[in-house]
């Protein structure tokens, strides 16, 4: 039961985070800036909070209030696949590539690099 509050505590906290980037309006066409910012430090926090989960750094419930709750709340997956479909649905493909390309590449390398350099410092 704990941990579902963690994760409750958490998901509310980077959903708000996520709430705050989304309303960072931008005044030219790449509305999804907001969007692949959060994704890709979803993802760079992400592989942090493992590798310090994986070297024992961080406990179960500390995982799950951030790496569960917290990453789980401030990452839009669901939006980012609304918005990439809406982008080819409007048939702005250039944009759609590159949105989709960018979040990909750059939320795996974020991942990773967090995750190696996190796990390099605990070592």
């Amino acid at each position: 039961m704990k941990a579902f509050l963690f994760v409750f505590l958490g998901g509310g906290l980077g959903s708000s985070l996520r709430f705050y980037f989304s309303i960072i309006e931008n005044s030219n066409s790449l509305k999804w800036i907001p969007t692949i910012s959060v994704n890709i430090l979803g993802c760079l926090l992400l592989g942090g909070f493992l590798a310090a989960f994986h070297k024992e750094h961080l406990t179960h419930h500390w995982y799950v209030l951030l790496g569960v709750g917290f990453c789980g709340g401030l990452t839009t997956f669901s939006t980012f696949s609304a918005e990439l479909f809406f982008l080819i649905k409007n048939g702005s493909y250039s944009s759609a590539i590159l949105y989709l390309v960018l979040s990909l590449v750059l939320g795996i390398l974020a991942a990773g690099w967090s995750y190696w350099s996190i796990e390099k410092l605990l070592t």
